[in-house]
């Protein structure tokens, strides 16, 4: 039996059009950003530096993300965009590529928590993300009105 294997690709020009191509679901559309205008402000909005990547199962791109905007100083990075192209939806996936994520975060930051923010009517992504180990940290991003929510990648002290 043959075990897909998921990985993280950088985006080039091989294979920018397949991720671009990617899309979620008609109702979840409003509440994020076309894979085409996170790969556009990632060039345009240099301040933060943001890096965009491909989820791949074996051969095949099944999703993306967009990471940036660290802080070294409270040691937190976005993860600005997540999605998983709406075909692969409720197969498991998402959580498996998410954890993925979560490892390369904390492979190439030296970071405490990834931070990522959800629209207040997005519950299936806060029932996604919250099953994943993040938490509502309470907090409001005044930019676009979304929660921010948080994965702490170390245990603090109490």
């Amino acid at each position: 039996m043959k075990v897909n294997e998921f990985t993280i690709q950088s985006i080039d020009a091989v294979n920018r059009q397949a991720v671009i191509a990617l899309t979620v679901d008609e109702k979840q559309s409003r509440f994020i950003e076309t894979n085409s205008e996170s790969l556009q402000e990632m060039v345009e909005d240099t301040k933060y530096n943001w890096k965009s990547y491909a989820f791949y199962e074996d051969e095949r791109p099944v999703g993306f993300m967009m990471i940036g905007a660290e802080n070294q100083t409270e040691r937190y990075v976005w993860l600005d965009r997540f999605m998983m192209d709406q075909n692969e939806q409720g197969k498991g996936v998402g959580t498996k590529c998410l954890r993925i994520a979560v490892e390369f975060i904390q492979t190439e930051y030296d970071v405490d928590d990834i931070i990522l923010s959800l629209h207040p009517e997005n519950e299936a992504a806060k029932r996604f993300y919250a099953k994943n180990g993040f938490v509502d940290s309470g907090l409001i991003d005044e930019s676009n009105g979304e929660a921010i929510w948080v994965y702490h990648t170390r245990t603090r002290p109490s």
